[in-house]
């Protein structure tokens, strides 16, 4: 007989059609979400798991034992933790933001007439129209085509700031070569974009089925919907996300009858992001001296039970509360004294698959955060590090004079289509 092995085991996910929870029943797995169209998901671990309500029985009785013991209302609580990949993750992301992934932005000469390029000032510069009102924002990644300057083609730019006469001087990342003005081009934005809307909420639910191949037994977690993510930047090593779940059941597949999901599409084969690579910007500085960061995001899911049901009769979703932490080596005073005037800050994450100019990336960025603290310990005779926990708040500056989203966090995935 077969024990199962954590590398035989194959997790696999689909989103169902409609997002509804029907109050004391459940849809057949059957016929919603259905067995077709399933994605395989690249994974670390997963946690998922079904949990009960337990009662036991508080009678006196003469024997001195407890007679009775009873199951309650089921859940599935865990989730599901990878290695940060673009692509991978999009449809988790997606959930958690309660958004849509927006598509790309396309422009060209006919836009903005002639652009020109300043590699000591990291600009970008339009002759005409306006990059923002055309949909460009803060955060995203952007490729140029067809300019005279080949070595600015093809290349990803993170768009840090927007300035001038109708916001056409772009300040991006990494700096550009200098380049006189050029009336052939096209520009696009890479990936598409998802942030926490202010309006028009998104629900979304999800069944994640976990096969143990060499056993063949399938557990098939239903009626899921994502409460938050934390995604974990070391300075060296891999980039990690670990998304949380709260669900309404399990069923459980054997034999012939396991796997649930039929066929389902194959892994993603972007790259894993790494701390090491990309950018790290805080208050709209270049930071090289930070040694791990975290970016969490909770949606304070419930799942409360009632009277003549053993199903939760809906999930609820609460706040999109956004925190995390930055740590560094202590270099000089700004970030305390950001924390002791209560500064508001922006913090962007950019990070890439590989070293190549147009590698695969993804960016966070949060546009207004305060430090909640800065813990500098003065300990051991290397280096200082100085703690940051952080807050994230709602941007609300003007939209189209800035090119910050009004949002608390928005997520660029190159590799999302």
């Amino acid at each position: 007989m077969s024990l199962a092995e954590g590398v035989a085991a194959r997790v696999a996910y689909k989103f169902y059609a409609s997002a509804a929870i029907t109050p004391g029943s459940e849809p057949s797995p059957a016929s919603d979400p259905g067995a077709s169209g399933a994605q395989i998901l690249r994974r670390v671990s997963s946690s998922l798991t079904l949990a009960k309500d337990t009662y036991q029985s508080n009678e006196i009785r003469s024997d001195r034992q407890i007679a009775d013991f009873r199951h309650g209302v089921k859940r599935v609580t865990g989730g599901v933790s990878g290695e940060l990949s673009p692509a991978t993750y999009g449809d988790f992301f997606e959930a958690a933001l309660r958004g849509t992934w927006a598509a790309a932005v396309t422009a060209s000469q006919s836009d903005f007439t002639s652009v020109s390029a300043d590699n000591s000032s990291s600009k970008f510069t339009f002759t005409a129209g306006n990059p923002v009102t055309k949909g460009f924002r803060v955060g995203m990644v952007i490729r140029f085509s067809s300019l005279s300057d080949a070595d600015n083609n093809s290349k990803n730019f993170v768009i840090l700031a927007f300035g001038g006469t109708q916001n056409r001087e772009v300040t991006v990342y990494p700096a550009p070569d200098t380049m006189t003005a050029d009336s052939s081009f096209s520009l696009a934005s890479v990936g598409q974009r998802c942030i926490v809307p202010s309006s028009s909420h998104v629900s979304r639910k999800a069944a994640v089925e976990i096969w143990n191949e060499d056993v063949d037994i399938a557990r098939l977690f239903t009626e899921l919907r994502i409460t938050g993510f934390n995604v974990q930047l070391p300075a060296t090593g891999m980039a990690t996300v670990d998304f949380t779940m709260l669900g309404r059941n399990m069923t459980l597949y054997e034999a012939t009858n396991a796997p649930f999901f039929s066929s389902p599409t194959s892994v993603t084969t972007t790259g894993i992001t790494a701390g090491v690579n990309g950018l790290l910007r805080i208050s709209g500085s270049t930071v090289a001296v930070v040694t791990a960061a975290n970016i969490q995001m909770d949606l304070a899911g419930t799942a409360d039970p009632v009277v003549g049901s053993n199903l939760v009769p809906e999930i609820f979703l609460g706040r999109a509360n956004v925190t995390g932490q930055l740590t560094a080596f202590f270099e000089n005073a700004d970030l305390i004294e950001d924390f002791i005037n209560e500064e508001e800050i922006e913090l962007l994450v950019y990070l890439t698959a590989s070293d190549d100019a147009n590698a695969q990336a993804m960016t966070f960025y949060l546009p207004r955060i305060k430090l909640g603290g800065a813990d500098l310990q003065t300990q051991g005779e290397g280096g200082q590090s100085i703690t940051l926990p952080f807050q994230a708040l709602l941007y609300q500056g003007t939209e189209a004079s800035t090119g910050i989203a009004a949002t608390t966090i928005q997520i660029c995935d190159t590799q999302v289509s």
